[in-house]
């Protein structure tokens, strides 16, 4: 009868294990991006139409100025800042009273930044003639993306444009110019067929408007309208490539946790199977002490890559796993304590009910993680 109970328990062990990779596994899969509430996504000019449409009088008196967007070339310089080469051109109606150019508000290191000039010719777009400008651009912006969900994460890259003519920003409106992609409605367009993408996957680009409230006029007179700017986006949508965040972090966590099940499996009070596992109360101990600096050091390089940011989602993978190291080290010392009425559930079969729950307790923790943080 104490086999079967022993038998049933494992069983139930086993399917609670099971339950939890299913549900932590189900739940990553379901991962999306998520975009900014005061974000407008734009990939026809039909769509353009009826969001200028519903900016009222406010768009009634600027001069539209299609602009778009090659990229050939990203690279993280660090967790917030993103180097970005590729072309950028501007189509300008005869006539155009103002300052030619775009400005990229979030560069740094402007020093570096290069915009240079490669081609002008006039062009027809939409039955009128056009001077077509195209500047060629390396620059680095820096940006605050959420890492919260690393390694399952989402980032939205983009590059904010504004009008080279600050003074006349109220009379212009920038516009992505569809009609110089082959489709601007696919799921990737102006992006080089060749863009080296390192540990993230570009699956996706758009064109979007923000709506920006700036807090000051800038120095001009106040006006009765809000200061608020619909801003003109290029994106691109990156997910991290889940396999290589997967052998880096999860890998040691698991090899840790098989040793650490290795420990517990090793404990009893059998003196035969006790010399022939060589357990010790000091060598067990010694081994999650070893456990935890190996623990300890990986966390440390997650840590390094988001000084700036919060906890991650894996980093709370870690916690559990101090956790567990703790309560190894904390189950073996008092197994090895005389029999106490206090701790009779731990002698009950050499160990089992520590052996049993091992996993059940590691992976519902983990899971109970993920339910809190995506």
């Amino acid at each position: 009868m104490l086999g079967i109970k022993k038998n049933s328990l494992v069983l139930a062990a086993f399917i609670l294990s099971f339950a939890a990779v299913w549900q932590m596994g189900a739940h990553w899969f379901e991962q999306a991006r998520v975009l900014a509430a005061n974000t407008k996504v734009v990939s026809t000019q039909a769509e353009v139409t009826e969001y200028l449409d519903g900016l009222g009088s406010e768009n009634a008196a600027r001069v539209e100025v299609p602009t778009g967007v090659f990229i050939q070339s990203l690279v993280f310089s660090s967790s917030s800042n993103v180097n970005l080469t590729g072309y950028i051109w501007q189509k300008y109606p005869v006539g155009y009273p103002y300052e030619k150019g775009i400005i990229f508000p979030e560069q740094i290191a402007s020093g570096d930044t290069v915009m240079k000039q490669e081609y002008t010719e006039m062009v027809a777009h939409e039955g009128a003639q056009h001077e077509l400008i195209g500047w060629y651009f390396d620059v680095t912006v820096r940006q605050s993306f959420n890492y919260y969900r690393y390694p399952l994460d989402f980032l939205t890259i983009w590059l904010r444009i504004w009008p080279a003519d600050f003074e006349n920003d109220a009379n212009i409106r920038l516009v992505p110019d569809f009609g110089s992609y082959d489709d601007p409605t696919a799921r990737k367009f102006g992006l080089d067929a060749d863009l080296v993408q390192g540990e993230w996957n570009i699956d996706q680009s758009f064109f979007s408007y923000r709506d920006v409230a700036y807090d000051t006029s800038f120095g001009y007179p106040p006006t009765a309208d809000d200061d608020l700017y619909h801003e003109l986006y290029f994106n691109l949508g990156a997910e991290r490539k889940f396999i290589n965040a997967f052998v880096i972090n999860l890998v040691p966590l698991f090899v840790v946790a098989l040793l650490l099940f290795a420990g517990i499996m090793t404990i009893s009070d059998d003196k035969e199977q006790s010399s022939r596992f060589g357990f010790s109360t000091s060598g067990l101990i010694g081994t999650c002490s070893a456990l935890f600096f190996v623990v300890m050091l990986s966390h440390i390089q997650v840590r390094a890559q988001f000084a700036g940011s919060g906890l991650v989602y894996i980093e709370y993978f870690y916690l559990v796993m101090y956790g567990m190291i703790l309560l190894t080290a904390l189950n073996g010392y008092l197994f090895s304590l005389h029999r106490r009425r206090a701790l009779a559930f731990l002698h009950y079969e050499d160990n089992f009910i520590a052996k049993v729950s091992f996993w059940p307790v590691l992976l519902w923790a983990m899971l109970l993680i993920t339910w809190a943080m995506l």
